[in-house]
């Protein structure tokens, strides 16, 4: 059984919160679109329902933590798989060539990370993710 955790900075705001964590959950569905279902889930209406396959929790941490569960799961043989979204990439709405030349340019704790998306076994993921809170 897989799990993926969406693990965010603790000071956003709601609304920057549900963007960020809206923002790691398509690219991890491009990384990966077994996330998702390739066939649609529709109610008795046609109405279409998101097709995720995975439990998904949102979690939160401070910034240090972020940084260190992103290294953790770089530095990770065990099959973690993860991405960040940034303060660098919140501040350069619509300017994607400038966000990813800044990025790579820069060290991870220079983006100043506001949320780490993890996904993979659903026991691996848990360890990884075990000192983080649920976001309320």
């Amino acid at each position: 059984m897989k799990r993926i955790a969406i693990i965010l900075d603790k000071n956003l705001e709601p609304g920057a919160a549900a963007n960020v964590a809206a923002l790691l959950m398509g690219q991890a569905a491009l990384n990966e679109p077994a996330l998702y279902s390739d066939q649609p889930v529709l109610d008795h209406s046609g109405v279409q329902h998101a097709g995720i396959r995975h439990s998904t929790v949102i979690l939160k941490a401070g910034e240090n933590q972020l940084i260190n569960l992103a290294k953790l799961c770089s530095d990770d043989s065990g099959g973690l798989s993860h991405v960040v979204f940034s303060q660098t990439g919140q501040s350069l709405n619509n300017a994607f060539e400038q966000y990813a030349v800044e990025i790579a340019s820069m060290e991870l704790e220079a983006t100043k990370v506001v949320g780490v998306i993890v996904w993979g076994e659903d026991d691996q993921v848990r360890a990884a993710t075990k000192k983080f809170s649920v976001m309320k």
